[in-house]
């Protein structure tokens, strides 16, 4: 260089270097870009460069701190909480969810830095080899300020669509924990629930002591008798309440979030649907854990759409006439028993009230009771608690099929309105009344064709032909009287119901509210006292030979005064879902009343020492704004490759030789110092226009062996 002539900026940087140690050491950049190799040599007037070493923290952290991250994501995530659901009504966990939470997003908070800490020593590695180098000078410096960890670098990249190999693939590994770390916020949250504590809880219901003391069993003919607190219950049409928080277990194989029943507190005995397996125990003011005594029982109601899906009332042909209490034939509702081939019980009865617009003809059917005879209480002690009572594998079915009669007063009922729809018909099951040729209704006698002899089942000077005779339909059904005539008969509709019980010890789950291992333990047994009914023959006893209280416990629309004061009417017909509502709603008085009592004077109360209580918490909880698990296990995913990707980096690259801890500014000031020569004759470098915008600088070959002389003033 002349002395007329006025240095450029890097001719005074390097004119500085030399000017303040009187001979300039190049320390020629060691990173490999492209095809170039490091070469180390000594030059005369050159100080000797510092041989690549190994560095450990980088390399270390890249391998194990995404794995700790993912493990810790999968614990939260399935063994906490996919694997262990949490009742969502109940709330309950057996550990506080604070430190857990909070502990995550802590770790959320320093998880990208970490992630880029690690592989910035791995890109330091990698652009020394072969295959990852830089091929060119705007690559380079592309990663020169880390622009493939944040999202204004992607979005640069995208804009400008520069693309290289190691870029994408770090941008892609700073990607995977930035969009799974957000999302991690909708699979998880914190809420306010109980948390589980040693203390035993008091509670309230019956146990193994108590729960034959009582005198309260059904008689045989339930309408005639109130003093049971569920028949009582449910002619009023009233819901049972299960005391204290009021959570019901379920079995292990019943999925809660299907039922309706549990999506709150406190839980319902189920009115529309069937669960399988259910347990009632003794009930705390907050969520328990532990061994309790209580009933198991289930009752699986069903509309019937055909005569089939009936295995008792389909016997009612080949069935014989046993019992024919009203023998006299002077009541105006009799009731026939008769017994099928397979020893079971069929009830036959006409259900009539003085001016009423809809009357019925009714049929149920029941297993019959243990070891007992007709000539005995079907409701005998057998069917009781003793300790010889039948297991839960041993099912009680209830049959009920109705007839409904649509009559005409003489008060021209036929011109008000009426709904005749009665849902689900069951097919194939006939009538009992038939029209005529002159538009009114006869007795269909193949209907009430049965077997035995029935001549002497009457004191009377009357022809028994058939069940019909015995039953003396009213005739004022048929022929007409001061009660009107009959207009119309509805197809037939029905329920079967299959239920079973036992009484015992099971293991109760509070975070899932369901019970396992149960133990057959029978209750005590005074002789001073009436005991407790086997469940669901009371719910039969409430039922058989019911129908005009359905409009009350099917929550159908009450009876309204007809044309006149004395008459009354009703304007529908109960339809099959009523029913089905009606009938459930006796077997869930029946549970409610065996392990609770309905009455406002029992509230027996002690402490359980085979559970334990709980506190208010905080607990954690699957999130609620995306149901299901698909997010949790995407989230799960995005870590797991991230992971995976970061730890294969860290072992192939993390600990290799390389000149530099990091592609540092000091770094990339000595590649520079390198490649003066040529950046000082490049327009665009000099100019200050983008790196990115450049072409020159793109195709320039980033070289970092090359020996450059370096000029002395």
């Amino acid at each position: 260089m002349s002395l007329n002539e006025t240095p450029t900026a890097v001719q005074q940087h390097v004119y500085h270097q030399d000017g303040s140690s009187g001979t300039v050491g190049d320390t020629k950049a060691e990173f490999i870009l492209g095809d170039s190799e490091v070469e180390r040599q000594e030059a005369s007037g050159r100080v000797p460069e510092q041989p690549p070493r190994r560095y450990w923290l980088r390399g270390l952290v890249l391998i194990f701190v995404p794995s700790i991250v993912t493990a810790y994501y999968g614990v939260i995530w399935v063994h906490l909480l996919h694997k262990n659901p949490m009742d969502e009504a109940v709330k309950y966990r057996t550990y506080s969810g604070s430190l857990i939470y909070y502990s995550w997003f802590i770790i959320g908070v320093f998880c990208l830095s970490w992630s880029k800490f690690g592989l910035v020593g791995a890109e330091a590695s990698m652009l020394c080899s072969h295959f990852w180098g830089a091929q060119n000078l705007v690559a380079l410096l592309m990663h020169s300020n880390g622009t493939w960890s944040s999202p204004s670098g992607w979005i640069n990249a995208l804009v400008r669509r520069e693309f290289h190999r190691l870029w994408c693939l770090l941008a892609f590994l700073s990607l995977l924990p930035f969009i799974a770390l957000p999302l991690s916020g909708l699979v998880f949250e914190i809420t306010d629930g109980y948390v589980k504590t040693p203390d035993a809880p008091i509670v309230i219901g019956r146990n193994s002591t108590t729960f034959n003391l009582r005198y309260d069993e059904i008689s045989r003919h339930g309408e005639k008798d109130v003093t049971n607190p569920a028949l009582s219950a449910w002619l009023v049409g009233s819901s049972p309440a299960i005391p204290g928080l009021g959570v019901i277990f379920s079995g292990e194989s019943v999925d809660r979030s299907n039922h309706s029943v549990f999506s709150k507190l406190p839980n319902t005995l189920p009115l529309n649907d069937s669960i399988s397996d259910l347990f009632l125990a003794p009930q705390a003011n907050r969520p328990v854990s532990g061994t309790a005594w209580g009933l198991r029982f289930k009752y699986e109601c069903s509309t019937v759409r055909s005569v089939s899906e009936f295995t008792i009332l389909n016997q009612r042909p080949a069935s014989s006439v046993i019992d024919f209490p009203n023998s006299s034939m002077d009541d105006f509702s009799p009731v026939l028993e008769l017994r099928t081939p397979s020893g079971d019980m069929i009830t036959v009865a006409c259900k009539s009230l003085i001016n009423r617009n809809v009357q019925a003809y009714v049929e149920t059917g029941k297993t019959a009771p243990l070891e007992s005879s007709f000539e005995k209480d079907p409701l005998d002690a057998i069917d009781k608690y003793k300790g010889n009572h039948p297991g839960f594998d041993a099912e009680l079915v209830f049959e009920y099929a109705a007839w409904q009669l649509r009559m005409n007063g003489l008060y021209d009922d036929y011109l008000l309105p009426f709904n005749t729809s009665v849902g689900n018909a069951i097919e194939g099951m006939g009538s009992p009344f038939q029209p005529t040729d002159d538009g009114r209704f006869a007795v269909n006698r193949t209907f009430f064709t049965t077997a035995g002899d029935l001549s002497g089942l009457s004191n009377e000077n009357v022809t028994i032909r058939d069940v019909s005779d015995l039953l003396r339909l009213p005739g004022h059904w048929v022929n007409g009287s001061s009660d009107g005539r009959m207009l119309y008969v509805a197809p037939p509709i029905g329920v079967r119901c299959v239920a079973a019980s036992d009484v015992g010890t099971a293991e109760l789950d509070g975070v899932t509210s369901t019970f396992r291992n149960f133990q057959r333990v029978s209750p005590d047994f005074d002789k001073y006292f009436q005991g407790s009914l086997r469940f669901g023959r009371t719910a039969e006893a409430i039922l058989q030979d019911q129908f005009h209280q359905h409009y009350i416990s099917g929550g159908l629309p009450q009876v309204t005064v007809g044309e006149t004061e004395d008459s009354r009417r009703h304007e529908v017909f109960i339809d099959s879902e009523s029913l089905l509502r009606s009938v459930n709603l006796a077997y869930a008085l029946d549970a409610s009343n065996l392990m609770y009592g309905l009455s406002s004077t029992y509230r027996d109360e002690w402490v359980e020492q085979g559970l334990t209580s709980s506190r208010a918490g905080r607990v954690l909880s699957v999130a609620s704004l995306i149901p299901g698990s698909g997010v949790g296990y995407f989230v799960l995913a995005l870590f797991c490759v991230w992971a995976a990707l970061s730890a294969t980096l860290g072992l192939v690259y993390g600990f290799r030789k390389r000149p530099a801890d990091k592609l540092d500014g000091y770094s990339m000031l000595r590649i520079g110092a390198d490649m003066a020569p040529e950046l000082i004759e490049n327009r665009d470098f000099m100019s200050g226009m983008p790196y990115q915008d450049s072409g020159t600088m793109a195709a320039m070959p980033c070289n970092a062996s090359r020996q450059n002389s370096v000029r002395q003033v």
